[in-house]
């Protein structure tokens, strides 16, 4: 339920209103097998997000929670996937806390808010792993089909990392326990033409796309393959050095990323963490284990990804799912376990802490930064008394009491993001604002032309007229329709544009901030002022 009023906020620029306006111009292009961008060749992102956003657009039509319904029901799924793969190997309370601990991070509300080809990748990447442990155990033929199904949607959500988890996982347990037979199943053979008949489409739209137009310049130099790109580049290629793709990470940067992304869970992660490797060293000789799969996948998969030349936060996002099942099986064997361990102690007391400052984030958000009204103040400080209640004066166990406090806080965050901080962000993202602006006063068969250089997703997403890019005075002149000609520019030019007519009058001034890059200085109403960017709608 909370994650569906998010559903309803407006698209965040860049990426994920990027993704948006490319799933809405297919929409309307018709143009599956080739994607474009605006006009432009697009070859970053495989097709399967822009695929399933046309089917939601063409049930309910276009608007930002249709492009966003498909990752979300695919989270789902993913999730259930989890409470299958972690009951065949531990028991169905283990799993149950795996998908509350799945559900409740801030991951999971990212992937159907900021929606990205990660939730398509996690979902699917979870699903192909339940199914291969399902062949794995009982050799039957449905199980790597459907998990060859998996890692070929997998695949077309984010390209090879699709195969490579599942693989790596395997690879791990086969290795760890010895089962060298299991590298040689003729049903792998099956497995791999399921999985290229699913990549099929895709690869002919990139080879009719690119391979066959040599000419076409792509990220700086001509002869660009769309297969190679696909198959090789855009993922092995940051590792090798042959993409261009740099954007000089710290080494620690999926690590700290890992640490808010898997919040509030992080903290109990740690020990949950160190307890599953001490475990699979201590049982290595004998593979007295039920698997080795998640562990194995979770730290191999996450040195992989931390040599690439290029990071983001939402890189670790498949890994989550994994982190979870970890996590959730330290916590049942601390609540199976007569005796609590010194290691889980120090945690707990450390996640109480955290949870308090949580509340401490909410408090500064309802009473300073966007002071809130009164019922969201009364439901917060309701919140936090049931909170404390739990905390000091309910009697139940450490284990269900960790996830109680956990959870209550964590769903109070959620709730005030959605409802109230960033609704009172997003009044600043000129993009959305305007786009919506002008759908209401625009008449038929208007122009929007953008002054010199301001670029967004959002505006193209939401607006139904044409936008102009990087207009300047000559090419305005020439394009001067009455009553049909709006302008957006910087607050310095608007002189300049209307000398070009007198007749061109400001209709509206915009504050322009962007929600992804959020500082003290935006945040801290004393100073938000300085932080903004202003822009001016204009009319002639």
């Amino acid at each position: 339920m909370l994650y569906w009023i998010g559903m309803h906020l407006p698209l965040m620029d860049i990426d994920a209103a990027d993704y948006a306006c490319i799933s809405k111009q297919m929409f309307h292009n018709h143009s599956y097998l080739q994607v474009y961008n605006n006009g432009s060749d697009y070859l970053d992102k495989p097709p399967l997000l822009f695929w399933l956003a046309c089917i939601s657009f063409k049930i309910f039509g276009v608007s930002d929670w249709a492009f966003r319904l498909p990752s979300a029901l695919c989270l789902a799924f993913g999730i259930y996937s989890v409470y299958r793969y972690t009951k065949m190997f531990y028991s169905e309370q283990t799993a149950k806390i795996a998908v509350l601990i799945t559900a409740s991070c801030v991951a999971s509300y990212l992937m159907t808010t900021d929606v990205r080809t990660d939730t398509m990748l996690t979902s699917w990447v979870m699903f192909s792993l339940w199914q291969l442990a399902e062949f794995n155990r009982s050799l039957k033929l449905k199980h790597i089909l459907l998990g060859a199904v998996g890692m070929g949607l997998a695949m077309l959500a984010k390209g090879p990392i699709g195969l490579i988890i599942p693989v790596t996982a395997f690879v791990a347990e086969f290795v760890y326990k010895r089962q060298w037979k299991s590298f040689f199943r003729w049903q792998y053979v099956i497995a791999l033409l399921v999985i290229a008949i699913i990549l099929l489409p895709m690869s002919y739209g990139l080879y009719e796309q690119f391979d066959l137009h040599p000419e076409k310049v792509l990220y700086d130099k001509k002869g660009t393959s769309g297969l190679r790109f696909f198959y090789w580049t855009q993922s092995f290629g940051r590792i090798t050095g042959e993409s261009n793709w740099n954007n000089n990470p710290d080494p620690f940067f999926l690590f700290h990323s890992f640490l808010w992304s898997f919040a509030p869970w992080s903290i109990l992660f740690i020990p949950a963490l160190i307890a599953e490797v001490r475990d699979k060293i201590k049982n290595f000789k004998s593979g007295n284990t039920p698997e080795v799969m998640t562990v194995g996948a979770f730290i191999l998969i996450f040195i992989f990804l931390a040599r690439s030349k290029y990071q983001l936060p939402h890189y670790t996002f498949p890994l989550h799912l994994l982190a979870a099942i970890i996590t959730a099986k330290y916590l049942n064997a601390q609540l199976e376990s007569p005796t609590k361990s010194k290691l889980f102690a120090v945690f707990y007391n450390i996640q109480k802490v955290f949870m308090v400052l949580v509340y401490v984030l909410l408090f500064l958000i309802i009473f300073y930064i966007f002071p809130a009204p009164i019922f969201l103040s009364v439901l917060i400080i309701l919140s936090f008394a049931y909170f404390i209640y739990g905390l000091f004066f309910l009697k139940i166990g450490t284990i269900p009491k960790t996830l109680f406090i956990t959870l209550i806080s964590f769903a109070t965050l959620v709730f005030i993001m959605d409802i109230h901080f960033y609704p009172s962000v997003m009044k600043f993202q000129t993009g959305s604002v305007l786009g919506k602006k002008l759908n209401e006063i625009a008449a038929p068969d208007s122009k929007l032309f953008i002054y010199n250089d301001f670029s967004s997703y959002t505006m193209e997403f939401y607006s139904n007229m044409p936008i102009v890019d990087y207009t300047d005075e000559q090419k305005l002149k020439a394009n001067l329709v009455p009553g049909k000609t709006f302008v957006l520019a910087d607050t310095g030019d608007v002189k300049k544009i209307q000398n070009i007519n007198s007749e061109i009058k400001v209709v509206e001034l915009y504050k322009d901030h962007a929600p992804a890059q959020l500082s003290w200085k935006f945040l801290n109403p004393k100073t938000r002022d300085l932080a903004f960017k202003e822009k001016v709608l204009l009319k002639y």
